[in-house]
C-alpha cells in the first residue's frame, strides 16, 4: 500500500492556534465544527472497536491456553492404549504395574493434581494420590467417554467430600460445596471393548498457571470465574496493577446472566469505578451447563487519553476558526482541513484492515506530530498483529507432528520463512560414546565446513546451551573480522570461534538454547538454533525467537517421549529385541517387498538347547541372563536393515532382507559360535542354540563344496554314502564333515545319526513339498520351524536349512 503524503511546500512555521484564528475570520465556522465533531466521534468509535477486537482475539488465544495442559494429558494417555502390557495389566488389575505407570505420568506431568486408572466399572485401580477402590461418577463424564469410546476434556465441579476421598486439596472460595477441575478422560480398549480408562485432574484453583500464561503471551489481564449461587466468582487471576478482578471478586449479575446462556460476552463495562474492555467465554461441563467463564480485560485509560486529546483539538479548531478571516480561508483550509481529511482517510483504511497504512503530513506544525503519532500507532499495531500471526503460525506448525527429526529439521525452514534470516543452523544435543555433543541437524545459507560438530561447552554454541541464555551479536560493523574472532566479551576460557562468514557480513547473529527443565529442576539440553540477518534483528524479532525456542523445546521433549513410548510398545523388555507383534508387521512388509521386486529374504528360527533344564536347575535369574546375552549376540551380528526379535520363551527370530542362504548361514554360524564360547558366571557347561533357516526364494547360486569342510555330522556311514557331495580328501583324513544334498535320502529314512535317532523323514518330506513354492509368510515360518526341529533332532548346537532342495545340517 503506497504512503499518503501531503506537502504544500515551504511556509513560515505557525501553530494550529494561529492558523485557525486567521482562517475563521474569513470563513464560516459551521463546517469546521461539524468536521471536529465527526473526527471525535469517528475516532472514539474506532478506538472502541479496536479495543474490543483486541480482547476478542486475545480471548481466542486464551481458550487455547485453557485446554493446552489437559490436551497434553490426553495425547500422552492415548499412547498407553497401544501398550499391550498396560492393557493386560488393566484387565488383570495388576496394581503394581498400574501404580508404576501412574507415577511415571505424574512425574512427566507434575501440573496434574491427580492421575488415576479406572476399571470398566469406574473403580479406581491406581492413583497418584495412593487412593483406590473408589468409584467415580463425575456427573456422567466417565460414562459418556466409555460409552462413546472417545477421549473427553471437560470442566467439572467436584464436591469437597469427593476431593477429600481422592486425596485432593480443595479451596473454598465462595463455596463450601464444590470446586472446579479440568478433567481429561481417555478410555482404554481391548478387542474393540472399553476395559477401563485413565483420568487426569487439573485444579483450576491452584497457582494461576492459566492466567499467568495468558498474561505472558498477550499482555492482557486474565481471570477464571466459577458459577456459584447465581453469580460468578473469580477463582484464579493475576495480582498485578490494573487488574480489577481479584480472587473472590464477583461479576455483575447482568453479565453473569448473559454468560449463563452459553454465549461470549464482549463489551465495555464499568467495574468498581474503572472503565474496562472485557471479553468472557463461558465454560461448560459435559452436560453443556455453564459452570464458569474465562475472561480477559484491558483498561480504556489509553483510549480515554486519546479521546481527550481529540476533544481538545476539536475545541481548538472551533475556537481558532472563529478568528480566521474570509480573505485567507482558502490558504488556511489547506493547512487545517486537508490534514484532517488525510487523517480520516488513514483511519478509514486502517479500520478496514489495511494495517500497513502510514500517515505522513509535512506542515511543520501539530498536524505533522499527529501524523507521526498515527504512523507510530499503526506501526505498533501492525507489528503486534504480525507477531501474533507468527506465534500462531509457528504454534500450528509444532502441533502437526510428533516426529522428532521432522520437527527439528522443519523448524529451520519455518524460521527462515517467518524471519529475515539469511543463514541458519540447528544443532541437536546427543551423546556419542558417553560424551555430550552438538551435531548440526540442518543448515542453510552458509558453507558446509561451518556446520560442524561441537562439544556442549565449546564456542558460542556451547556457551549458549551451557548457560541457557540467548546470545545476540547486534549491529556488527562491516569491517569486523568474523573469522577467528575472540569469544564473548566475558572471555570464557580465552577460546576462539569460527563464524565462517567471509564474503557477506551479517548485521546480526543470534544463538538460542533449546532445553527443558525437568520436574527435579534439572536442565535437559536439546540443541541450539543459530540465525543471522543482513538487515538486523529487532527486539520484537528476538522476542518471537525466544518464544519459538521455548515452544520448540516443549514440543521436542514431547516428541522424544512419544518416540520412547512408541519404542517400548514394540520392544521386548528383557532382551532389548523387538517383540512378536512388531516382528509380524516387519516380516509382512519385507515379504511383500521381496515378492514384488523378486529379491531374497531369509528367516532364522532359533531355540536355546535345554533351556527348561537350565531354568529348573540354576533358577530364572541365570535364565534371564542367558536370554539377555542371546539378545546382545543377535544385535551384534545383524545389520541395521535386519530385525532380531524374541519369538516367545527361549525362541528367537531373525529376518534378513536382501539375503540368501549363504548370507543367512554365515549369520547363524556366527551366533552359534559366539554363544557356545560365552562363559556364564556360575555355569560350568556352555550354552548352545539350534537354528533353522528358511529362504525366499528357496534357490540361489551357492557353492556347497566350499562349505564342505564346515558341515559336520557324527555318523561316518552317512559320509561314506554321500561321497558325491563331499571332498574325498577330507574323508580320507578321517574328518566327519559332510553336506547332505539329496532330500530323497532323508525322505526314505535310510540314514541314521550316531545316536540312532531318525531324521523325521515324514516331516522332512513335508518340508520338501513346502519348499516347492513359498508364497505366504506362514509357509516361510513353517519351513524355518521344520528345519529348527530337524536341527534339534540331530543333537544340540546344530544349524539346518536347505538351498535349491539340498538339505544342509551343520554341526
Amino acid at each position: 500500500m503506497p504512503d499518503i503524503i501531503y506537502s504544500p511546500g515551504p511556509r513560515p512555521k505557525m501553530s494550529i492556534k494561529k492558523k485557525f484564528l486567521i482562517s475563521f475570520l474569513s470563513a464560516t465556522v459551521i463546517p469546521l465544527i461539524i468536521l471536529a465533531i465527526a473526527n471525535t466521534v469517528i475516532f472514539k468509535t474506532q478506538a472502541k472497536k479496536d479495543a474490543l477486537s483486541k480482547v476478542r482475539i486475545t480471548l481466542q488465544g486464551a481458550e487455547r491456553i485453557y485446554y493446552a495442559q489437559a490436551n497434553q494429558l490426553k495425547n500422552a494417555f492415548l499412547i498407553s492404549n497401544y501398550n499391550p502390557y498396560f492393557t493386560k495389566s488393566l484387565i488383570t488389575k495388576n496394581s503394581r504395574f498400574l501404580n508404576s505407570l501412574v507415577y511415571s505420568y505424574k512425574t512427566a506431568f507434575n501440573y496434574a493434581d491427580l492421575i488415576c486408572v479406572l476399571s470398566r466399572s469406574k473403580m479406581i485401580l491406581a492413583s497418584s494420590r495412593g487412593k483406590s477402590n473408589i468409584k467415580l461418577i463425575l456427573n456422567g463424564l466417565i460414562d459418556k467417554s466409555f460409552s462413546r469410546d472417545t477421549p473427553i476434556v471437560k470442566t467439572v465441579y467436584i464436591k469437597n467430600y469427593t476431593q477429600k476421598k481422592l486425596g485432593l486439596n480443595y479451596n473454598n472460595i465462595g463455596s463450601s460445596i464444590n470446586n472446579l477441575f479440568l478433567v481429561t478422560v481417555v478410555p482404554i480398549t481391548y478387542k474393540a471393548k472399553v476395559v477401563g480408562g485413565i483420568l487426569g485432574f487439573i485444579n483450576l484453583y491452584k497457582d494461576g498457571y492459566i492466567p499467568r500464561t495468558i498474561y505472558n503471551d498477550y499482555h492482557m489481564n486474565p481471570a477464571i470465574f466459577s458459577s456459584i449461587f447465581q453469580t460468578q466468582t473469580a477463582i484464579s487471576t493475576m495480582n498485578i496493577p490494573g487488574n480489577v478482578f481479584g480472587v473472590g471478586s464477583k461479576l455483575p449479575f447482568s453479565i453473569y446472566k448473559k454468560i449463563s446462556f452459553g454465549k461470549n460476552f464482549i463489551n465495555e463495562m464499568n467495574y468498581d469505578g474503572k472503565n474496562v474492555f472485557v471479553a468472557f467465554h463461558p465454560i461448560k461441563d459435559i452436560n453443556n451447563k455453564v459452570v464458569g467463564s474465562l475472561g480477559v480485560l484491558i483498561s480504556n485509560h489509553e483510549y480515554a487519553t486519546l479521546l481527550k486529546k481529540s476533544a481538545v483539538y476539536s475545541i481548538l479548531i472551533i475556537i481558532f476558526g472563529l478568528l480566521i478571516s474570509l480573505i485567507i480561508t482558502y490558504f488556511a483550509s489547506k493547512d487545517t482541513l486537508n490534514p484532517i481529511y488525510m487523517t480520516l482517510e488513514a483511519i478509514k483504511k486502517f479500520s478496514s484492515g489495511e494495517l500497513d497504512t502510514r500517515l505522513i503530513i509535512k506542515t511543520n506544525d501539530e498536524f505533522e506530530k499527529i501524523g507521526e503519532g498515527f504512523t507510530e500507532m499503526a506501526v505498533n499495531v501492525h507489528d503486534r498483529e504480525e507477531r501474533m500471526l507468527k506465534y500462531n503460525e509457528f504454534s500450528d506448525f509444532l502441533t502437526k507432528s510428533l516426529d522428532f527429526n521432522h520437527i527439528l529439521s522443519g523448524t529451520l525452514d519455518k524460521l527462515e520463512e517467518l524471519t529475515d534470516s539469511v543463514s541458519g543452523i540447528i544443532y541437536e544435543a546427543v551423546e556419542i560414546a558417553g560424551k555430550p555433543r552438538l551435531l548440526p541437524k540442518k543448515y542453510y545459507g552458509i558453507r558446509k565446513f561451518v556446520a560442524k560438530e561441537f562439544d556442549t561447552d565449546e564456542g558460542i554454541v556451547g556457551e549458549c546451551l551451557t548457560k541457557k541464555k540467548i546470545i545476540w551479536f547486534h549491529d556488527i560493523p562491516e569491517n569486523a573480522i568474523l573469522l577467528k574472532e575472540q569469544l564473548l566479551s566475558d572471555g570464557a576460557n580465552g577460546k576462539t570461534i569460527d563464524y565462517g562468514f567471509c564474503e557477506v557480513f551479517p548485521k546480526d547473529i543470534v544463538w538460542l538454547p533449546l532445553y527443558i527443565e525437568s520436574s527435579s529442576k534439572i536442565s535437559i539440553p536439546l540443541g541450539v538454533i543459530m540465525l543471522s540477518s543482513l538487515k538486523g534483528f529487532k527486539k520484537e524479532d528476538i522476542s518471537f525467537l525466544e518464544h519459538a525456542a521455548k515452544e520448540l523445546s516443549i514440543t521436542l521433549d514431547n516428541a522424544r517421549m512419544h518416540q520412547k513410548l512408541a519404542k517400548l510398545s514394540i520392544t521386548d523388555e528383557l532382551t532389548g529385541l523387538y517383540n512378536r507383534r512388531y516382528l509380524n508387521e516387519f516380516l509382512e512388509r519385507e515379504f511383500s517387498l521381496a515378492k514384488r521386486h523378486n529379491t531374497r529374504l531369509s528367516l532364522l528360527m532359533m531355540d536355546i538347547d535345554d533351556f527348561k533344564h537350565l531354568n529348573d536347575f540354576y533358577g530364572h535369574q541365570l535364565g534371564d541372563e542367558v536370554l539377555r546375552t542371546v539378545g546382545q549376540i543377535i544385535n551384534n551380528n545383524i545389520r541395521a536393515t535386519d530385525l532380531g526379535a524374541r519369538y516367545g520363551g527361549e525362541e528367537f527370530t531373525i529376518v534378513l532382507p536382501q539375503t540368501g542362504f549363504g548370507g543367512s548361514f554365515e549369520v547363524a554360524k556366527k551366533i552359534k559360535e559366539q554363544l557356545s564360547q560365552h562363559q556364564f558366571k556360575g555355569l560350568v557347561e556352555n550354552i548352545t542354540i539350534s537354528i533353522g533357516i528358511a529362504n525366499y526364494p528357496e534357490c540361489e547360486e551357492f557353492n556347497h563344496l566350499n562349505y564342505a569342510n564346515h558341515i559336520n555330522y557324527t555318523d561316518k556311514s552317512i559320509a561314506e554314502t554321500e561321497t558325491d557331495a563331499v571332498d574325498n580328501n577330507a574323508l580320507k583324513t578321517g574328518k566327519t564333515d559332510i553336506l547332505i544334498n539329496d532330500d530323497s535320502a532323508l525322505r526314505s529314512g535310510s540314514f541314521s545319526t550316531s545316536d540312532n535317532s531318525a531324521l523325521r523323514s515324514a516331516d522332512a518330506a513335508g518340508s520338501a513339498d513346502n519348499i516347492a513354492e513359498i508364497n505366504t509368510i506362514d509357509k516361510l515360518i513353517n519351513i524355518a520351524d521344520d528345519y529348527l526341529y530337524e536341527a534339534k533332532s540331530n543333537g544340540k548346537n546344530r544349524i539346518a536349512g536347505s538351498d535349491c532342495g539340498k538339505k544342509i545340517i551343520f554341526k
